[in-house]
C-alpha cells in the first residue's frame, strides 16, 4: 500500500495550482500560499482597471488601479520566480493597505466596495503571515480601517463619491463577484494544498511505522540472540547456587551483560558495562561474551587480572584498535572474580569497576584499576586482589546504571552512596528478597517521573 501510494504521488499529472504557485518539492506550503495571494491581488488590482473604465469612473482611480496591478504583480514574480517570499510578506501588506486606503478615498469611501475588500484583505493576510507577527498584522489592519473611518467623518469632502446609484450599484456587484471569485479560488488552493500535504504525510507516516515495524523485529530478534548467550539461568544455579541478578535494560538489547564459568574447582564470573547502549552497546556485549568464552577456553587462566589483560589485548584485535587512535572510545568496564573453592578465596580485578563485600555490617569497596577494556592513553596492568571470604559474606558487582539513575524530589542521580547504604540495609536478607527491594527502591526513587537513562545491571553472590 504504500508503494502505491508513493507511486500514485509521482504519477500525478502537473496542476495549474503547481504551474502558478510552485510545486511542493521546491515551494514550502506557506511559499505556495503566499504566491497565490499575490496573483489573485494583482488580478484583483487589474480586474478593477478594467471595471473603472467599463464605469467610466474617475481617471485617477484608473491610473492608480493600473499602476497597483503592475507592482502587485512584481511581488509575485519575485516570489514565485526569484523564489523569496518572507523578506516580501511585510512590504506586500503594506503596500496593499496603502492601495485600499487610496481607493476608500476615490471610490466612495464606506459606501463602496471597499470595506468588503478589507475583509477579505484581512482573511488573505492572516493566511500568509505567521503566528509571530499575525497578531500585530491584524492588529495594524484593524486600526488602519478604523482610521478610514474618522477621517471619512471628520473630513466627508475628501471622499470621492459615485456619480450614479447606477455605478454603484455595478460597482459593488462586480467587486462583490470577484471577490468572491477570489475567495474561492485561494479557498481551493488552501485545501488542494492539504490534501497534497495530507496524502503525502500519511504515506511518510506509513512509511516510518513500517520501518519502525521492521527496526523493532530485528532489534527483538537481537534480543533473543543475546539472551541466548548470556549465561542461562538452570546454568547459572549450578555455577553459583546463592546468587541474583537484577537486570533491566534501557532499550530491547543492553550494553551491560553478566557471565560466569566453572572450571575445574574454579568459578568465573563477570559483570559489565560496554560502551554505549541499545544496539551499539548490545554489539560490544556480544564481542565481549564472546571473547570471555574463547579466553577460558584456550588458555589458563588462574588469575583475574590475568584474564582482563587478555581480554584487553583481544579487544583491540578484534577491532582493529591502535595505541595512537583514541577517536573511536569502544570498549567496556568489567568486574571480574574468580573463585577458588578449595582455598576459598577470591581473586578480583576490575576495569573502572569496584567490587562491594558486605560483611559484619560493614561494606567494604575493592577499587579497580582506572582503566577500561579497550584502548586508553595510559595503559596501566590490572591490579590483582585476593579476598579470603568466610560464611555470610555476600558480594556485588554491577554496572553504574543504578546509581546514575536521576529521581527524587530534586531530580538528581541516587548516587554510589545511596546505593552503599541500600545495600547495607539488605544484605543480610533472602537473595530474592534483595532483588525486590533493590527493584522497589529504583521504582520508588524513579517515581514514574524520570526516565531510565542507562542499562542496568547487579549481580549479587554468596561463594
Amino acid at each position: 500500500m504504500i508503494g502505491k501510494i508513493s507511486e500514485s504521488n509521482l504519477q500525478e499529472p502537473y496542476s495549474y495550482t503547481d504551474l502558478l504557485f510552485g510545486n511542493r518539492e521546491n515551494y514550502s506550503l506557506e511559499h505556495r500560499f503566499f504566491n497565490s495571494v499575490s496573483l489573485f491581488s494583482a488580478l484583483a488590482a487589474c480586474f478593477a482597471t478594467i471595471t473603472n473604465i467599463a464605469l467610466r469612473l474617475n481617471i485617477e482611480l484608473t491610473i492608480f488601479t493600473f499602476i497597483s496591478s503592475i507592482i502587485l504583480f512584481s511581488f509575485y514574480f519575485l516570489s514565485r520566480k526569484k523564489k523569496i517570499y518572507k523578506s516580501l510578506v511585510i512590504p506586500y501588506i503594506l503596500y496593499s493597505l496603502i492601495v485600499l486606503s487610496v481607493v476608500w478615498f476615490f471610490n466612495a469611501g464606506s459606501d463602496g466596495p471597499v470595506v468588503f475588500v478589507y475583509l477579505v484583505g484581512l482573511v488573505l493576510f492572516v493566511i500568509i503571515t505567521e503566528k509571530k507577527i499575525r497578531v500585530i498584522v491584524i492588529t495594524f489592519f484593524l486600526l488602519n480601517l478604523v482610521s478610514l473611518f474618522t477621517i471619512e467623518k471628520l473630513y466627508p469632502h475628501l471622499i470621492i463619491p459615485y456619480e450614479s446609484d447606477f455605478i454603484r450599484f455595478y460597482d459593488v456587484s462586480i467587486t462583490f463577484l470577484f471577490s468572491f471569485i477570489l475567495i474561492y479560488f485561494v479557498v481551493s488552493v488552501l485545501v488542494r494544498s492539504y490534501r497534497e500535504e495530507k496524502i503525502i504525510n500519511t504515506s511518510q507516516r506509513d512509511k516510518l511505522m513500517f520501518q519502525k515495524a521492521q527496526i523493532t523485529d530485528s532489534i527483538q530478534y537481537a534480543k533473543s540472540l543475546q539472551t541466548a548467550l548470556l549465561t542461562e539461568q538452570l546454568l547459572l544455579d549450578k555455577i553459583i547456587p546463592k546468587h541474583f541478578i537484577y537486570y533491566v535494560p534501557k532499550d530491547i538489547v543492553s550494553g551491560d551483560f553478566y557471565w560466569a564459568k566453572r572450571i575445574n574447582n574454579f568459578t568465573i564470573i563477570a559483570a559489565a558495562d560496554c560502551t554505549g547502549h541499545g544496539v551499539s552497546g548490545a554489539f560490544m556485549s556480544v564481542i565481549g561474551i564472546s571473547l570471555l568464552n574463547e579466553i577460558v577456553r584456550q588458555k589458563e587462566i588462574k588469575k583475574a587480572n590475568q584474564a582482563l589483560e587478555v581480554l584487553r589485548y583481544e579487544l583491540k584485535e578484534t577491532l582493529n584498535q591502535t595505541d595512537e587512535d583514541y577517536s573511536h572510545n569502544n570498549g567496556m568496564d568489567i568486574a571480574l572474580c574468580v573463585i577458588n573453592h578449595d582455598e576459598k578465596i577470591i581473586q578480583y580485578a576490575g576495569a573502572n569497576a569496584p567490587l562491594y563485600l558486605l560483611r559484619k555490617n560493614k561494606l567494604i569497596e575493592y577499587k579497580p584499576t582506572r582503566n577500561p577494556i579497550g584502548v586508553t592513553p595510559i595503559e596501566i596492568p590490572f591490579l590483582n586482589n585476593e579476598i579470603e571470604y568466610e560464611d555470610g559474606d555476600m558480594f556485588y558487582l554491577f554496572s553504574d546504571g543504578f546509581a546514575d539513575q536521576f529521581g527524587g524530589s530534586e531530580g538528581k542521580k541516587y548516587q554510589s552512596r545511596r546505593f552503599k547504604h541500600l545495600l547495607l540495609d539488605i544484605y543480610k536478607k533472602p537473595l530474592i528478597i534483595q532483588k525486590d527491594l533493590i527493584d522497589l527502591s529504583l521504582k520508588k526513587w524513579m517515581s514514574n517521573k524520570h526516565e531510565q537513562v542507562d542499562d542496568i545491571l547487579i549481580f549479587g553472590f554468596k561463594p
